[in-house]
């Protein structure tokens, strides 16, 4: 085995499930496919920026397609929720054009009439945090009742108090699951939104509008990525080094 073999193979390995995860939904979000030779280029989220630019077919609209995916999110809000157009700008906070109370249904509301893809909303770090309480201690009372009726030296292992503290844990999740309305990570404002949302559905919107420039694709996947590992925007850097310093395996 060369050197340069040994280096390619060594790289290779730092692509775990996850990162291919990653890379399987900017793919699909912008159309293309990276070569394993891309992969063994790239070395930051700018490099990655840059190789999907590389590739990506579609000659550059002289229309801004950030503008245009804000277009047609505003007229949604308009249409569905009869938000004054003065109100919905860049900058404003996605919580008060969709307030806690009813955010899950809006959400769907907005992903149908919109035609865009919308992600996931997640769970609050706090709620995540009550339910491994909540879990924490139901499955400690369960052991704790099983304890005493049941003579069993297995009992008191290890396996039955994971096994029933994941089960427990997973039934709170899902008890819980209508509470799961904290909007992706970094994406905070309209704005956020709209870049996110170029992001991923970048392949559809510029099959009908062209392509978008160099600088709009970087900031897209940058807000694609953090919404995917779940990550704060100003920690995906053209810089930052792939995946390494993304924090994923």
């Amino acid at each position: 085995m060369t050197l340069l073999e040994a280096d390619r193979i060594q790289r290779l390995e730092q692509f775990g499930e996850d990162t291919h995860d990653l890379l399987r939904v900017i793919q699909a979000s912008f159309g293309m496919e990276f070569t394993t030779d891309d992969l063994v280029q790239i070395k930051t989220v700018g490099e990655l920026g840059s190789c999907i630019w590389g590739k990506l077919k579609n000659p550059v609209s002289e229309q801004c397609l950030s503008a245009v995916v804000f277009y047609r999110l505003r007229r949604v809000f308009i249409d569905l929720f009869d938000t004054p157009r003065a109100l919905i700008a860049p900058d404003k906070p996605l919580l008060e054009l969709m307030p806690w109370t009813d955010r899950r249904k809006r959400w769907r509301e907005v992903q149908r009439q919109s035609g865009l893809v919308l992600p996931d909303l997640r769970w609050p770090t706090w709620l995540l945090c009550l339910s491994l309480v909540i879990a924490g201690s139901v499955s400690a009372l369960i052991i704790h009742r099983l304890a005493q009726t049941v003579s069993n030296h297995g009992i008191g292992s290890g396996l039955p108090v994971i096994v029933i503290g994941v089960l427990t844990w997973a039934l709170m999740l899902k008890l819980l699951s209508p509470l799961a309305r904290a909007f992706p990570r970094s994406c905070e404002t309209f704005g956020d939104l709209v870049q996110l949302e170029l992001g991923r559905g970048y392949a559809a919107i510029a099959s009908q509008h062209g392509g978008a420039s160099q600088k709009e694709i970087l900031l897209a996947l940058r807000h694609l990525i953090a919404a995917e590992i779940s990550r704060d925007l100003n920690k995906v850097t053209p810089e930052t080094r792939f995946p390494e310093g993304l924090n994923i395996h």
